[in-house]
Order: C-alpha cells, then structure tokens, then sequence
C-alpha cells in the first residue's frame, strides 16, 4: 500500500512539472512574439485611428461591421432575415409619416470586423484604406520577413469567390512600399464562403527587396482594391509561418530581356471591367473557327455606363519598364467597325498616369474594307512621359477607356522594341 501510495505521488508530482514548463513555455513565447518582434496584432476589433480609408466616400471601399469571426453565420439564412426586416419597415411606414434621411453616420455599428466593398469605380485613381497598427509606431519586421505571415479570417456574404482583388501595401515611413496578393495556395479549401476562410499572405512573397523599403520602420499595411470587392476581414496578425514554395520575386520586374511582353493573347488573368455581370461592354468572344478569344468591345448600346477596363499583366504585382523605355512601342490589333478615338494610360501604384489617344487616322488600315483586322503600334515616346511624374519601375496596369458607340474588338496586345 505504501509502494502503490509513494509511485502515485510520483507520477503526480512529474506530471506537474511537466504542466508548469509548458505553461511558462507558452508565456515566454507570447512575451517575445515571433524572433523578437511583438507588434503581432494588426486588427481584432475596434475603431481607433489606427484605421483609416479614403475622405472621398465615392472611392472609399471600407467601413467597420458588426460580423465577428468568433460567429459562424453561414447558418443563418439571410434571405428570411431581409424578408422579416422589409416586413418590420413596411409595418413602420404604414404608421408613421418618417421623411427620408441619409445617414453619414456610422459609429452606430459594432465595430467587429472590417467590411471592403466596391464596385471599382473608373474615376477613382486610388481604392483602399489603411492600418497604422501598434498605435502609429514604426515597427521592425526585419527579423521576420523570412518567417512570417500575415494571417486574416475572410468571408463573403453569399455564394464563394477564388480570388481576392486585394493588393497588400507595406508602407514606411519614408512612404516606400512594397507589395504582395493573396494567391490561390494561400486561401484555406482554394475558394473564400460565407463561413470564416482562413488566408495567409507570407512575408516573403512582399517585393522587399526590389522596392527598397526600411523594414525596420514600417508605419502601416495598406489594401487597395483593385477590381470590384466586397468581403469581410478580422483577425488580422503576424504568425509565424513557413513558406514551403519557390520564392517568385525575381519574377515581379518585366526586365527588357524578355520582350515581346505579352499583355493579352485568348485570355485574361488579372484585369477588371471585362465580363461584368449584366454589362455587355467588355466581353471575351471567340473567332468564328473558336481557335482564339478576343476581346470585344460594344458600348453601342449603352447597356451600362461602363467605358473603360484595365489589365496588370504581371498579375497585380508591380512591372518596372524604365529601362530604356523611348524604344518600346505597344502593338495591337483591331477589328474596327466604328472607332474614332480611344485612350491608352499606364498607371503606377500610386495612382499616377501616363495616357495617349490613339486618333482615328490610326485606325484605317484598308479603305475598301475598315472592318477588317488591322495592326495598330504606338511608340512610348509619343506618351508625354516627363510631364506625367509617373514612376516607370512601379506600373501597375494598362487601361482602355473608350467613347460611347464604340465598336471594335482588340487582341495580341504586347510590348516590344523598335
């Protein structure tokens, strides 16, 4: 009785050892963050002015929602809520004479996640917000950029979308940047739902080292929608992580080396205003033998006020085409049935532009038959460059924008030298 009485205090006393360690195990490593960096929280909930997004509310995407990421809500049917809800207001209205008033006001709202929502609009040279997280100080994420990530729960309202038009901005406080996405393998089952997703934008994959940015003074991580939005995001931090791909940064600059750049050919994988839902403005057709695409544009019929799209082809990340810019010339070709004019901008991530209009003298390649496919190349030193203040080693996109009753249809869009 004694031996059994002496071996079970044994084993008790062990087991709390072991208990103890591994608690203050946990405490040391909460204290000391990740290899000594502890500004690991970037947004939980709350609306202090570490948050910002845009003064003009036209352009400005975000706003604060009362969604939590504690909540599943997947299994609440909204479509019996919003029914309740037009039946509640109905009744209240056949009461009371209320006059219309627009609210500006929003503090109203439990400020549990952030909510991005925009329809992308053409006139807005910027659409994005901010977090100045660990209340504005410069923060030294030198040490980590090997081995973290930023992690954020995301949802939708309904149905489920694979790809998250969010540009990802750290800024310091010199105002340098750099820049990364969100990509397919770093969304947890491929495709963002109405239930929480987890998704994961690893430090490394941030183009730190083209962009000369000071890592040890980082003042704020920006997002910048760059084609239509509206998702829900909390729980944003700093893990630790480690990235098991292939670095690609050395793949974010288009070098002169490999021209021709191709910008479209048969299809698009990063662009916007193309192939909106009920607006047949922009649309990917197919040749009459369907062996290739193009990309037709109709504003004939004025379905939708849509008159201009955009395409990054390095995939949202930044191309740099300062490098002997005079001797590139951007080709393409087009099928014209009725074009006066159209516009061509390069834009770089700060919202700067550089446009040209291409006049309709360009535009005539057969007088006995205008309809017919046509190669149009505009050289880059038409484009007034010194006037614009563009910065060349940081473009972001392309855009078309056209006058009404446009007709034409566009392909083999690429960059090459004289």
């Amino acid at each position: 009785m004694i031996k059994q009485l002496f071996f079970f205090l044994l084993i008790f006393s062990s087991c709390s050892n072991i208990t103890l360690l591994t608690l203050y195990d946990i405490e040391v490593e909460a204290a000391e963050g990740i290899d000594g960096f502890t500004s690991t929280e970037i947004f939980s909930k709350g609306g202090s002015d570490e948050v910002w997004g845009m003064d003009d509310e036209n352009c400005n995407p975000f706003s604060f929602s009362a969604y939590d990421a504690s909540f599943d809500y997947s299994m609440i049917n909204t479509d019996d809520e919003k029914t309740q809800e037009k039946e509640d207001l109905e009744e209240v209205k056949g009461k009371y004479n209320l006059p219309a008033v627009k609210v500006k006001d929003r503090k109203y709202v439990v400020k549990n996640s952030i909510h991005l929502k925009t329809s992308k609009k053409p006139s807005c040279e910027w659409i994005g917000m901010g977090i100045g997280w660990d209340d504005w100080q410069g923060k030294d994420l030198s040490s980590v950029m090997e081995s973290a990530a930023i992690e954020m729960l995301i949802r939708v309202e309904k149905g489920a979308i694979s790809n998250l038009p969010v540009v990802f901005i750290l800024e310091d406080y010199s105002e340098n940047q750099c820049y990364a996405t969100a990509s397919y393998l770093g969304i947890d089952g491929g495709k963002i739902t109405s239930k929480w997703t987890r998704v994961v934008v690893p430090l490394q994959t941030f183009s730190y080292r083209t962009n000369k940015i000071n890592l040890t003074n980082i003042k704020q991580l920006m997002l910048q929608c760059y084609d239509a939005t509206d998702v829900f995001i909390d729980n944003i931090k700093i893990i630790k992580h480690d990235h098991q791909y292939e670095r690609l940064e050395d793949n974010l600059t288009v070098y002169d080396s490999l021209s021709p750049i191709t910008i479209f050919k048969d299809s698009l994988f990063a662009s916007w205003g193309v192939g909106i839902k009920g607006c047949k403005n922009f649309t990917i057709a197919q040749n009459s033998k369907k062996t290739s695409s193009f990309i037709a544009v109709d504003l004939s019929s004025n379905s939708c006020n849509w008159n201009s799209f955009g395409i990054s082809w390095n995939k949202w990340k930044y191309t740099d085409i300062s490098h002997d810019i005079k001797n590139f010339k951007l080709n393409l070709d087009i099928k014209r049935t009725l074009c006066k004019s159209f516009t061509i901008t390069f834009e770089d991530y700060k919202g700067k532009k550089l446009s040209y209009t291409v006049e309709k003298e360009l535009l005539v390649f057969d007088k006995k038959n205008s309809s017919e496919w046509g190669k149009v190349s505009v050289p880059l030193n038409l484009f007034p460059i010194r006037k614009s203040k563009i910065d060349l080693s940081k473009i972001k996109q392309l855009i078309f924008k056209f006058d009404k009753d446009t007709r034409l249809e566009l392909d083999n869009i690429t960059l090459t030298k004289n």
